[in-house]
């Protein structure tokens, strides 16, 4: 999970019907109360428009590919994207179905941490907000004979990984090959020295922060001081 900054500019597909979709969602939810019956999926769902979608691939992702919002896998690569509310939008009829078309609100996940996350939610200490919270506060890294695996920096990274399972076995996995590939990079820029050469190699490093496990990457850089 890495820092991703939300344009301001809200799809307009959002822009133009929030209001109406929200209040028609509360609507059918006082009705649901009433009656003792389900809310329909209809009303829930509206948020699944292409423009949403892309704006949400602008954010995560690059030239290339999109990336998980909570385990910044490629997302195809893993499972399927999806958009995600932090918020759930139907933990329970009165918990945050407010929030099921606030742009502020939405992500885009993989359908396995999606899946994991469910409707989860800790009022107390809530899962990160990517582009919202200083990740870096929050989480770091810790190599183990296992595999690299996100150190909990405070209670909201332990939700956080907790809710989207951020150490499951196959992140470990793909997180120790970025970690021997990032060092090995590492060294050799360190080999270096002084050598005009070094500035091309940290750059071409530093971009890698923008793919598939970048934080991890940046981490290393930092942590052997040759971010700069």
């Amino acid at each position: 999970m890495r820092k991703v900054i939300r344009p301001k500019r809200i799809p307009s597909s959002l822009a133009k019907h929030c209001k109406k979709w929200t209040d028609k969602l509360m609507d059918a939810i006082a009705e649901a109360k009433n009656n003792g019956t389900k809310v329909p999926d209809r009303f829930y769902n509206k948020y699944k428009q292409d423009d949403v979608l892309e704006a949400l691939k602008r954010i995560y992702g690059d030239e290339d590919f999109s990336y998980c919002c909570y385990c910044e896998s490629i997302i195809n690569d893993v499972s399927y994207e999806q958009i995600e509310h932090r918020m759930p939008k139907r933990k329970t009829l009165d918990q945050y179905p407010q929030k099921t078309y606030d742009w502020d609100n939405l992500h885009l996940v993989c359908g396995i941490c999606n899946g994991h996350k469910g409707n989860e939610y800790d009022e107390n200490e809530p899962i990160l907000d990517a582009a919202v919270d200083d990740i870096e506060q929050h989480l770091g890294y810790k190599c183990k004979p296992k595999g690299v695996y996100r150190e909990t920096l405070s209670h909201r990274g332990i939700t956080t990984v907790e809710h989207a399972d951020l150490d499951r076995p196959s992140l470990l996995t793909a997180r120790l090959k970025i970690f021997v590939d990032t060092v090995n990079a590492i060294d050799e820029i360190r080999k270096l020295g002084n050598d005009t050469r070094v500035y091309t190699a940290k750059k071409a490093l530093r971009d890698t922060c923008k793919g598939e496990h970048g934080s991890l990457i940046k981490y290393l850089m930092n942590d052997f001081g040759v971010w700069s």
